[in-house]
């Protein structure tokens, strides 16, 4: 079988002189040095970012958590004291004497002219009919709880999913061979 080359324009570029293949190694060590200069740059911002902004994220969460968990156990020593005082025993109340009032004397009102408007009373429905038109229902409807978290092991479903990482892994061989085809065309 016959050997398949998948570089050979590689063997000419040996061949020519030296002087090209230093001139674009400078080029590829740019890069490299502004690349890893840039990653450099990004691992100090995220040391700041721990040894400085960490704490101060984690000290407001923890104080925030304090204040729920004395919110909720004053709403839980409130919710306490109302079930013992509705479970406690209250005094019978003593029925009042009947003692006599003097009479008044009180002007009694008196009668007005009021217009009086009559409207035909609606039929009385039987309670065939009543079935037949059909009685609301009263049904108990779920309480909305939070999402189950998930089991130990398990993969949340964040983040890239397999179709992305594939085609971003399609995307950055396209961009490797772009930029070999350029550096050979320079």
């Amino acid at each position: 079988m016959a050997e398949i080359e998948f570089f050979p324009e590689e063997e000419e570029i040996e061949e020519e002189g030296h002087e090209e293949e230093k001139s674009s190694n400078r080029a590829f060590i740019i890069i490299v040095a502004v690349l890893g200069g840039l990653l450099a740059l990004a691992i100090c911002a995220f040391g700041v970012w721990m040894i400085v902004l960490a704490p101060r994220i984690s000290s407001t969460v923890a104080e925030q958590n304090q204040m729920i968990a004395a919110t909720n156990e004053a709403i839980l020593a409130a919710a306490n004291a109302t079930a013992t005082a509705l479970a406690a025993p209250t005094a019978t109340p003593v029925p009042p004497t009947a003692t006599p009032v003097p009479p008044t004397d009180t002007p009694r009102p008196q009668p007005t002219n009021t217009p009086v408007v009559v409207t035909e009373a609606p039929a009385t429905a039987t309670p065939e009919a009543a079935a037949q038109a059909g009685t609301p229902t009263v049904s108990a409807t779920a309480t909305p709880r939070a999402a189950a978290t998930p089991a130990a092991g398990a993969v949340p479903k964040t983040g890239i999913g397999a179709l992305s990482a594939g085609v971003l892994g399609v995307g950055l061989l396209f961009a490797l061979l772009l930029v070999r085809r350029a550096r050979r065309a320079a």
